[in-house]
């Protein structure tokens, strides 16, 4: 099937609209009008404010605090050019649903995600987490909540305490983070282990990293 421009956004796309805009006319939030022309409903639209103008928008100077950027740091030098880590990835942009629902749960970031730098598959999720992970209601439910999905993908969630991250020198973090990296490729793992490795349990490097 030829690809043409989506006749709302012009993305290319197989169909009338890309996937985006057809989830858009799922929620009404755009219609069509008397001339067959894809426009935003502005009534149902008003609802869906991409932009506010009532709010103050300020630019961020760091997205990374004290320790993220740290870590970030650690970890670039561990990875191989075939690698990329990037910070504050929302789940929407790397997981997909069946169904043409709202999926709030997707709308979240993660710490840290990293990527083969060739064709940019995630292979790996990265949390850093403070002590609101582990006494906080929401935050604890949060948490489970992407654990659940990453799951359903198979991509292995690695959750690392701020508070062993502080007690641990750069050398050591750097040396986990590399065993983690090379235990993540299975042709390591069966020259090492001389068979296949289930790369969702990372338990040995949890405990190294976790609370």
């Amino acid at each position: 099937m030829q690809k043409h421009e989506c006749e709302y956004c012009g993305q290319l796309t197989n169909y009338e609209l890309c996937r985006d805009c057809y989830q858009l006319s799922k929620e009404n939030i755009i219609i069509k009008n008397d001339d067959g022309k894809w426009i935003k409903n502005v009534i149902k639209g008003n609802e869906y404010k991409f932009y506010d103008s009532n709010k103050e928008y300020v630019l961020k100077q760091d997205i990374l605090n004290e320790f993220e950027m740290r870590f970030y740091n650690i970890v670039r030098k561990a990875l191989k050019m075939k690698y990329t880590i990037i910070p504050q990835v929302n789940l929407q942009s790397i997981i997909s649903t069946n169904t043409n629902k709202r999926n709030d749960e997707l709308y979240r970031n993660v710490d840290f995600a990293l990527f083969y730098s060739k064709t940019f598959t995630p292979f790996l999720i990265i949390e850093l987490n403070g002590q609101q992970h582990y006494t906080n209601e929401y935050y604890k439910e949060r948490d489970k909540s992407v654990k659940q999905i990453l799951d359903k993908v198979k991509i292995p969630l690695l959750t690392i305490d701020i508070k062993t991250l502080k007690r641990m020198s750069d050398k050591e973090i750097y040396n986990i983070m590399a065993q983690v990296i090379s235990y993540l490729n299975p042709g390591f793992f069966k020259r090492i282990f001389g068979k296949a490795g289930d790369k969702m349990d990372l338990t040995w490097a949890t405990k190294k990293l976790g609370q």
